[in-house]
Formats: structure tokens, sequence, C-alpha cells
């Protein structure tokens, strides 16, 4: 078994350098242009890196190869037959660079060579090594991994072309823990289990190209064990598209309060860093996972974990360390191409490392023109000095295709300054090649000093008295709805919050030797206050009227002894309010009887405005329970993540109860203070006006749905929807394709119910909507006939307004 040494990273054929055209075209060879003697091949053997931190005890696991064959086909790519070339894999075969030199004895029909190691390839998967329906079942390998590269015949004439770069056929996934939170969450018992990957992937990329997240097919067939056992901060998986893969972090959380260790499973989302995409696990791909964050106990089980969506028990950056190459330009005789801008941190998450950037490079230029001999130049703006100039660098090749020249491609990894301020900055590489030039941004965030300064930890208080002794921690980990990917991609986790209409919260900010207050605003005020032996900035409302229902956000500024400026967002744009596990019990139902589908938590509500004919309502910007404001549609694609808009789904009543309703006691045990369930006027009031409308709309993709919408008036976010879910008969899930709110408007006597009937207070009117109609209905809200109750309820969507109508 021989280890591989050399130290190179291939990703296969680039897919923006070929177009829908075979990417393994050949040249018919005469059977005279091969030697008798053979040809000689080099074949470089890849590797992720020479270091495998793949168990508890740090062991080092070094990559190997075990088997060696080479496949050949004719010019019509039809296989001909194969050679073990195992026992080639002789030292005396090493080439002082690490690859191997390997005689294959070509047939006179082959046109085209492929290699493949470690696998035993039967003649049926070698008729085509790209189709997943002929690959055999394998089980990935860190160790010997499965590894295919291509290469004309034509090429082994001539020594400078008689090279190939192997593209390993698995990703590989690695866990790390960031240094901050290791006395919690315990790097040494974390580990991985994948659950969900591929039965099997075929050797070869599809089509010979190298796959993409979106491009990748979908994954139709499953393994049925787990990759890892959570023993393992490094697993090796067969490629999977993209929302289909599990990943599973088995680790122990150590209580603050008790400090007893507690064993526990986390599910990770695999999103790039702004959240805005998943990542698919693409062949010859790692995947860096750093938990940063940890905010809850896992799951009891694994199952349970597997069930659940991602959520905020666990936060993580994710790095590909392979980004695509996304721009490409031309001239004449080659080729230069780029990967997307690069996003980065502002520091790294495990202190003995650097901040890193990755960007990738191809080029078909056959010779250098630089003085330096390479193909390709960087070149760095003066006012960008924090990127420096020398990147680690690998390279590997790439084989031609019919529309592009043969070529080399560039992985730079970057080191970068920590960026101490907290304004972002951007900084330019420019890559040359030959006479073409492409520009890469590298964009590193500013440093954020209300969460990750340990010194600056805001204190909110409620009603004067300490209430969150960490308050972006727990906005971050408690309050649910408040992302930016929750809220049309607006900001609101990002500052302090004094709640519309009546406000009990305020805030204390520790005050650091030499801090000034350079900014402030009229709507609040920023004091220093002395608590003790402590300095702190108090920070209150300037109007805590409980009728305060103006909409507004604001800043202030500290100035640090660095004379670095820490800006404070101040909202007045919304409310918190808790849904508690008894509410949820008392008036939640959950289809199919699923209680863990019943919503319960803290949670952010946008406040705004909404203007009928005759008034103007104070409305929430969504459901209550609702984690998204965001339109929803079960049956539209682009639409699957905003499943959160719906909320909960709420009984009205739990019997005929004449307080309830007659006086709203009902709304007041659901609501937060100061708001109610409508009346059914409220939403006829705001169909007269046409300020709720329902049109049709398309998506990117072009799928055409029904959007129900309202315009805003004077407030910050200027569209609310409202989403598409029915309601819920007992465990049944009825009418989804209709928008669906309770009002708190009985069936009255004038239509047929007088107070003295036994069905009165029975009956409630609700809003729906189904295609373009919008009108009320009505319906029993339990089951039952001449004043009985069966025990079977209905349950619907609230959209709540404020008790105080403009």
């Amino acid at each position: 078994m021989k280890k591989i040494k050399h130290l190179m990273i291939w990703i296969g054929l680039l897919l923006s350098l070929v177009s829908c055209k075979d990417a393994m075209e050949t040249i018919g060879l005469g059977g005279d242009e091969i030697p008798a003697e053979g040809v000689v091949l080099n074949i470089n053997l890849p590797n992720f890196s020479e270091k495998q931190l793949g168990t508890r005890a740090d062991a080092t696991e070094t990559e190997s190869i075990n088997k060696l064959t080479l496949l050949y086909y004719d010019s019509s790519n039809e296989y001909l037959n194969k050679e073990d070339c195992t026992n080639q894999l002789t030292d005396a075969n090493k080439q002082s660079n690490g690859s191997y030199r390997i005689k294959a004895n070509t047939p006179k029909e082959a046109s085209y060579i492929q290699v493949v190691a470690n696998a035993d390839v039967s003649v049926e998967e070698a008729r085509d090594l790209q189709d997943i329906g002929k690959a055999a079942e394998r089980t990935p390998s860190l160790t010997e991994p499965v590894c295919w590269g291509s290469k004309k015949v034509s090429d082994l004439l001539t020594p400078e072309t008689a090279k190939i770069s192997l593209l390993r056929s698995n990703a590989k996934i690695t866990l790390k823990v960031a240094d901050d939170i290791k006395s919690i969450f315990p790097e040494k018992s974390a580990g991985l289990i994948i659950n969900n990957t591929a039965k099997k992937t075929a050797i070869a990329p599809k089509d010979y190209k190298e796959p993409t997240d979106e491009g990748l097919a979908t994954t139709t067939e499953f393994c049925s064990k787990n990759v890892g056992t959570g023993s393992s901060r490094v697993v090796a998986v067969n490629e999977t598209s993209i929302g289909q893969a599990n990943i599973i972090i088995k680790a122990e959380y150590v209580d603050a309060t008790t400090k007893k260790a507690v064993e526990g499973y986390y599910k990770v989302g695999l999103y790039n860093k702004d959240k805005s995409s998943q990542f698919a696990l693409l062949r010859n791909h790692n995947y860096t996972i750093t938990v940063t964050k940890v905010n809850d106990y896992g799951f009891k089980t694994l199952d349970e974990a597997i069930k659940a969506q991602p959520e905020n028990r666990i936060e993580a950056e994710i790095v590909d360390d392979n980004p695509a190459i996304t721009r490409m330009i031309a001239c004449k005789d080659y080729e230069l191409g780029v990967c997307d801008d690069q996003s980065v941190n502002a520091t790294a998450a495990i202190a003995t490392e650097d901040v890193k950037a990755t960007i990738t490079l191809v080029t078909t230029l056959s010779s250098a023109t630089s003085a330096d001999g390479k193909l390709y130049g960087i070149e760095i703006n003066s006012e960008d000095s924090w990127i420096k100039s020398n990147p680690q660098t690998s390279e590997s090749e790439i084989p031609e295709t019919k529309t592009s020249s043969s070529g080399k491609k560039y992985v730079l990894k970057f080191t970068l300054d920590p960026n101490t301020d907290e304004t972002p900055r951007t900084g330019t590489v420019t890559i040359s090649s030959g006479d073409l030039k492409l520009d890469v941004k590298i964009t590193q965030a500013g440093f954020d000093f209300m969460r990750d300064d340990p010194k600056r930890k805001v204190i909110m208080l409620k009603d004067d008295s300490p209430y969150q002794s960490d308050y972006f921690a727990w906005l971050d980990n408690d309050v649910k709805g408040i992302r930016p990917d929750q809220m049309q991609n607006v900001k609101r986790n990002d500052g302090l919050h004094f709640t519309v209409g009546k406000n009990a919260y305020s805030y204390k900010i520790p005050k650091q030797d030499e801090d000034v207050l350079t900014d402030n605003d009229s709507h609040f005020n920023v004091r220093e206050e002395v608590d003790g032996n402590k300095k702190f900035w108090k920070v209150t409302l300037a109007d805590n009227d409980d009728n305060n229902y103006d909409l507004w956000k604001g800043t202030f500024t500290i100035k640090n002894k660095d004379n670095i400026n820490i800006t404070y967002t101040v909202y007045h744009t919304g409310i918190f309010h808790k849904i508690t596990k008894d509410m949820a019990d008392k008036y939640e139902l959950a289809e199919g009887g699923d209680d863990k589908l019943k919503v319960t938590g803290m949670f952010y509500y946008g406040v705004v405005k909404v203007k009928g004919k005759d008034h103007t309502y104070i409305m929430l910007d969504r459901n209550l329970g609702a984690t998204d404001n965001s339109p929803y549609v079960p049956d539209i694609n682009e639409f699957k993540n905003n499943k959160g808009a719906i909320g909960g789904y709420f009984k009205i009543s739990e019997d005929k109860n004449q307080s309830d309703v007659k006086h709203g006691n009902l709304s007041s045990t659901l609501s937060p203070e100061g708001f109610e369930i409508p009346e059914k006027s409220v939403f006829e009031d705001l169909i007269a006006n046409d300020t709720l409308k329902t049109e049709v709309r398309h998506t990117a993709l072009g799928e055409s749905y029904y959007c129900t919408f309202m315009n805003t008036t004077s407030s910050e976010l200027k569209t609310i929807y409202l989403p598409y879910g029915g309601y819920l008969e007992g465990e049944s899930h009825k009418y989804p394709m209709h928008v669906v709110f309770w009002t708190k408007s009985l069936l009255s006597g004038t239509q047929g119910f007088g107070e003295d009937s036994p069905e009165f207070g029975y009956w409630y009117n609700y809003f729906d909507v189904y295609n373009k109609k919008r009108g009320i209905s009505n319906i029993r809200f339990v089951s039952g006939s001449n004043g009985n109750n069966t025990g079977r309820y209905k349950a619907m969507p609230l959209r709540l307004i404020s008790k105080t109508v403009l």
C-alpha cells in the first residue's frame, strides 16, 4: 500500500470552460503512432491535507492507494479493456515531486485513457464511469479515497503532456470548534454523524465536468446507514445534492450553572456565509464546519435531531475550500477565469489560525510572459495592505476540451489582518494572465463589539429590573423571527429594541475608560450611570407613553480609547411576545396531533400601519407565533423555507363562553398586551380601500401563484404578506391553499342566531382568501349541534391588531 504524498487538489474539468459538448473529446490515432513498448504516464495523486484530524485522539491519518487501474476507450468512447497497474506503484517509479511514472500498455485502438485508484471496476461500470446507474456501492474512505482522471492517448506521446491529476469521487466534511466556546462545548467530545447521503456515486463526474451545487442532479437513492458515529471530526461522504443530507454533531454541552456535561445531538444547515443558498456535497470538496456558538442543549436522541429543522441551538460557519470559477474572459489564444468575490469574518474563530480568503483561478496561457516565470500575476491595491501578497498556492492541471485548450488551475489562500474596526472593509485583488486581467474583491466583516467584546455585554432591563444579562445572546438564541432571513432581509437583530405601544424595556452598557458619547437621538436618552464601582451607559425611551405608536429607528455612537466608533442602532418598530407552553397546550392544535409542531417561545413581531377606507390600523407584520414575514404558498418551491410564516393554529375558545365571546377575554389571553383579534369589519375596511390585495405573481423559475399582501403606510416595512395555510379540524389539515384568519365576530342574531339560540356563541366569522376571492365566511369553532360540544375543535392562524385605531 503506497501513501499519497504529493500535495495536490484537483477539482475536475471546469464547467465554466465548456459548453454542452462532451468534455472528453478524442482524436483518433492509428496503431503505428503508439510505441510498441507502450507509453509512460505521470500520475499526480491528490490529497486534501497531509494530516487528518479524524479521531478524538487526534491521530494522523495519511491517504494511500492500494489499487491502480487504467481503462482504455476508442474514438467513439467505447470501452476496450483495462490494465491493473498496482504493481507499478513502487519507489523506483516514484518521482521527486511525489508523482509516479506508470507505463501504460495502450491498445492500438485506444484514443483516450481513464485512471481509477482504490476501486475494483467491473466491465459494466467501465463502459460508462459517469453513469451512476452502473456504479457499484462503495463505502467512502478517508485513507483510501476512490480517485479518477482522464487523458487523451495522444497526450501520452509527449513527455510535457503525459501527466494526469486525479479527482476524488467523494466529499469530505471537517468539524472544528471555536476557541471561545470550547469550555462549554468541548472539541474532544464532538463528532459528526451524516444521515441520508447518496447510496452511491459514479467514479467520474456527470458529463466529465466539474459539478456545481445547483447543477448536481437530485439524489434519489440514499444510504440506509449513517456516515460516522459521532466519534470522528472528519468524514468522507458520497456526493449528495442540495438539501438532502442531514449534518448532525454529537457533542457535550456544559451547563453554565450546574457545570455538568450533557450529551446531545445538533443539526447543522449547510448554508453559505450569508445564508442565501445551500451547499451540496460535491466530490473533491472539503467543507469545514466551525461551531461558533452553542445556545442550548442538543436533542436527546439522534432521531429527534434528524427530523428537526436546523435551528439556533447551535451556530456554525461553513467554508467550502474550492470556490467555483464563475467569470471568464478570453483573447484569441487563451482564457482567464476567476471565482466570485469573497466574504470573510473580522477575526478567526480559532485563535491559532489566521483569517484566510481563498481565490481560485484558471488560465490556458501556454507559457509564462512574466519575469518570474509564472502563468499568472497578483496585484493588490496599496491601500489594501491588510491583504497579504504571498498566498499559499496549490496548482493542478485542467484537460483540453472541445471549447478550450488545456491549462492550469490555482487555489490561492490569502492571509488577512484581523479587522478591529466595526466598519467592514473591501479590498481588490487583480489576477492577470498574459494580457488578461480580472478583479476579485475580498470583503472582511467589521468587528461586532456588541456581541464579541466581552467587556461590553449589554444588559436588558424590564420595568427597570435586570431581565437579560447578555441581551444580544438572548436576541440570537431565544428570540424567534428576528434574523434578516426571517424578515425579508431587513435587519432587526443588530440593535436595542423599545416596544411599540406599551414599553417596559431599557438597557445598560458597561462604560469603559475614556469612552465618549459622540452622537445621540431625540427619541431616546443615553446617560452615564454609576452602579457601585461600575459605570454604565443607561439607554431609555424618551416618550414612554403607553400609546406611543410612532415607528422609527435611530442610532447613537460611543468612541472608545482607540478612537474607534461603536454605533448602536435603536428600534421602535416592533414588539416581543412569549407564547408559553400552557398557552400552546390550551389553545393550539397541531397537524397529526404532533405536539412538537406547536409554536412556543419568545417571538419578535414587526409593527406596521395599514390604511382602510375608514380607519388606519396598527397591525403585526406576521401571524401569531410566526417566525417569518415572507410570502408562503405550500406548492411553490421558492417559498418552501417560508413555512414559518403560518405561525400557530389556535382555537378561538374552549367552550361556548359568553364572557370570552362578548368581551374579548380570549384576545387578552392569546395576544400581546395592547393587541387583539380583529373584528371582521377590519378586513372588510382594508379590502374596501384596496389595501388588502390578491394578485397573480411569478417566481424566478416562472411558477405562477396567488399572492395576498398589504402595502403599509408610515412604516419601516413597506409590504406585509398573508400566508396560505388553511386551518385544522382536530388533527386534520383543511384547505391549505386558502388564507384563513379568525375574527372575533360572532355569527349574530341578524344572521339567524339570536342570543337565545343554543347555537349562539359557537359560530364565528373568519376571513378567507381563495384564488382572487376575498371575503368573510363562518364556521362552528367546535363540532356538534343544538348547543352540544363533541370536542373536535377548529384552529386557525391569527393576525392581530392594536386596540388603538387611528
